[in-house]
């Protein structure tokens, strides 16, 4: 019975799998919400990322934005090359690991995606080495707009990055996510997601505040983070924000604090893919009124280009 279960559910994947983009994310979020999603006159905070990703999306710019090397000329280019966590190496040829003369203190990921990453404190033997050249091979070869149906991510060319490893001897530094609404006026909403025991043995905990620094709306798998220790670092971070967000209507830009000084972490344009459950207590429609959607776009450095990108089919 357990052997037919399996096989009707491999079939049922099957067939979703060849369905359009679109219409996998309807099931998909019927699955997690409970009720089909409104894409083409979106209300909520992942429906309009749903809006973004197969209606109204300017996939050039995001995939140029969204690349974790190309990304840094963009950087440079907006507020200075100092909030940029320094770049060792770079490379599609994971065998020019080998050649580096450590990789104690340093983080090794692919530049086209999330979720890829290997995080060294300690000077890896051959084994281990031997190991992350295998996984970055496996990497390079990822086509990582068919994890969640995010086709900018088609468009950069894979490579490996090694970049110093930010944070203290003993744990990964905290995620500090500016989700950043621009209300066309010159003026801002935004929702600071603080991301933190990623590396520990428990519930990744969350903690999120709406419009200020100070009163948490919400948070999941506490474990009593203050973050006002960090709270000129963090308005610093607030200010930086605003400057990057201001040629969207949309963009979550994170943040890594360390020994007060603030480092850039990546731009992300479809936070979760649409499919995030985490947004409780009406943020989810909260953060969906914030956001007025009008597809603007930043006008790109010269060297932060991308080639022509092809639409998906139809909705």
């Amino acid at each position: 019975m357990l052997n037919a279960k399996t096989g009707i559910k491999k079939a049922a994947l099957s067939v979703i799998r060849i369905m359009p983009w679109s219409c996998q994310d309807r099931l998909y979020y019927f699955h997690r919400f409970k009720r089909l999603p409104d894409i083409r006159h979106p209300q909520s905070f992942n429906e309009r990322v749903l809006f973004r990703k197969f209606i109204k999306g300017d996939y050039n710019c995001y995939a140029a934005l969204s690349d974790k090397i190309q990304v840094r000329d963009y950087i440079s280019h907006t507020i200075g090359e100092e909030y940029l966590i320094p770049l060792l190496h770079t490379t599609d040829n994971p065998e020019t690991l080998f050649e580096l003369e450590t990789l104690k203190d340093t983080v090794v990921k692919p530049n086209h995606g999330s979720g890829m990453v290997k995080v060294f404190t300690e000077e890896p033997d051959f084994i281990e080495k031997y190991k992350l050249i295998e996984g970055c091979e496996a990497w390079l070869k990822c086509d990582y707009s068919h994890e969640s149906r995010e086709i900018h991510y088609r468009y950069i060319k894979p490579q490996i990055m090694v970049e110093q490893r930010i944070g203290d001897e003993k744990s990964t530094a905290i995620d500090y996510k500016f989700h950043m609404f621009n209300k066309q006026d010159g003026h801002f909403e935004y929702v600071l997601q603080v991301i933190f025991n990623r590396s520990d043995n428990q519930p990744l905990s969350m903690l999120f505040y709406v419009n200020n620094l100070d009163t948490c709306f919400y948070r999941r798998f506490d474990t009593g983070l203050d973050i006002r220790a960090n709270r000129a670092s963090l308005e610093e971070a607030l200010a930086l924000s605003k400057k990057l967000a201001s040629d969207f209507d949309y963009v979550r830009i994170d943040w890594y604090i360390s020994q007060d000084k603030v480092y850039f972490g990546e731009l992300t344009f479809t936070p979760g893919a649409g499919l995030m459950p985490v947004l409780k207590h009406g943020l989810d429609e909260m953060m969906g009124n914030m956001w007025i959607q009008d597809g603007r776009s930043a006008t790109l450095p010269e060297r932060t280009q991308t080639a022509s990108v092809v639409p998906l089919r139809s909705v």
